[in-house]
């Protein structure tokens, strides 16, 4: 690799090495800043100090801490031709369950869409020792064999072209009862409208680590099988055209989820057949009033209710629904 060891000093006090690397890619301070950072919080080295105008990075630690920093200067500081396919991996000696791993995403358009894809693999992944390299769009994290394996399949799920699907298989099951799960919604046509079906499944759904890739229009998760269950049915209803005919707009069908062992276990999405805004709002208004439910939201572009409550509540909504429908039909 085209980088040069300039000075190896050992301090056998201390059992620390100071070594340099001469950088021959980086174009800028930016770029040896991140470098830097990498090197000290996924390498483990706290000692990292960088000189812009000699374009090196100097590193003080012990071996097994500067055998880490050797390695992660050798993935990054190549040309944007120069990165190599396969797993990049360096499993520290001595270390039973901790890996570190650099991904080269490719198909990122933008800093932002790199930036959601790297927020979506930190939380859903859970690695926190995770940075971007952005001269190669490069993502270096590290953690257990299981949160690099999850932040690996993440990446895969994303880093594709827009138009094209997510690979198989779209689900990612860990140990115990969570469930990583990724959605390609088809029909939203702004951002808006994407962004109102991710607030309303990670409300009704109780999900917290639920993000969107704006790009691809792609939601990925992570939740209890059942939550992502109910994701997925949330999904099936929201996530159809917004203009022609929609079968499930004909209110003629009940569409409802239950959830098993939990006192708000009926999740129902109402259809509102009135186009008029402020009638819509009136609604949704009276419906909270009377029902005392919570978790209620709508998708607007579909005219969609979603309610979650008890078995008590969801009635009382559909009965207030009823009645302003009836009203509504007698005055206009």
């Amino acid at each position: 690799m085209r980088f040069a060891i300039i000075a190896l000093v050992a301090a056998a006090a201390f059992g620390q090495v100071n070594q340099v690397f001469q950088l021959t890619q980086h174009q800028n301070q930016q770029d040896l800043q991140e470098l830097a950072t990498i090197i000290r919080v996924t390498g483990d080295v706290p000692n990292v100090s960088t000189d812009d105008l000699k374009g090196t990075v100097t590193v003080e630690g012990t071996a097994g801490q500067i055998a880490a920093a050797d390695w992660l200067v050798r993935q990054l500081d190549v040309s944007a031709n120069g990165r190599s396919a396969g797993v990049h991996e360096y499993r520290p000696p001595a270390s039973a369950d901790d890996v570190v791993r650099v991904f080269y995403v490719t198909h990122a358009a933008s800093p932002q869409d790199l930036q959601e894809i790297v927020t979506a693999v930190r939380s859903v992944a859970e690695v926190q020792r995770l940075f971007v390299y952005n001269a190669l769009q490069a993502v270096a994290a590290r953690g257990t064999a299981q949160q690099i394996s999850l932040a690996a399949w993440t990446i895969e799920q994303l880093d594709r072209p827009v138009k094209a699907a997510a690979p198989e298989p779209h689900d990612y099951v860990l140990p115990g009862n969570d469930v990583a799960r990724v959605f390609d919604l088809t029909c939203p046509e702004t951002p808006q409208q994407l962004q109102e079906i991710v607030t309303l499944i990670r409300s009704v759904g109780d999900i917290q680590r639920l993000f969107v890739n704006n790009a691809r229009r792609a939601v990925v998760l992570r939740a209890t099988a059942e939550r992502v269950a109910l994701a997925a049915w949330l999904v099936s209803e929201l996530d159809k055209p917004v203009h022609g005919q929609v079968a499930a707009r004909d209110g003629t069908t009940a569409h409802e989820y239950r959830l098993v062992g939990d006192r708000e276990s009926r999740v129902r999405v109402f259809y509102l057949a009135n186009p008029r805004p402020d009638l819509r709002q009136r609604a949704v208004a009276q419906v909270r009033a009377n029902t005392g439910i919570r978790r209620l939201f709508v998708y607007n572009a579909l005219g969609a209710l979603a309610v979650r409550g008890t078995e008590g509540q969801v009635a009382t909504a559909e009965k207030a629904l009823e009645e302003m429908k009836a009203f509504s039909q007698a005055r206009y």
